[in-house]
């Protein structure tokens, strides 16, 4: 998924969906650092992309608890 399209997704996405994707991005993390550690990947940078949208991720759900949004 591209990065802009990433992003849109989670502005109109529920807290409760933010929390579940990055518990699903925790765990792809854990996975592909394990598969790159003992060479089944070859491409080290799907880590990079994923650290990126958990940084992301938590990033939008700090943002939510600071400010809430306002209607006008």
């Amino acid at each position: 998924m591209k990065s802009k399209e990433f992003k849109k997704t989670i502005k109109d996405a529920s807290a409760v969906d933010l929390n579940n994707k990055l518990s699903e991005l925790n765990q792809k993390l854990v996975e592909t650092k394990f598969s790159v550690s003992v060479n089944q990947l070859k491409n080290n940078s799907e880590v990079s992309k994923t650290r990126k949208q958990i940084a992301v991720l938590k990033t939008e759900l700090n943002n939510r608890k600071i400010t809430p949004k306002v209607t006008k």
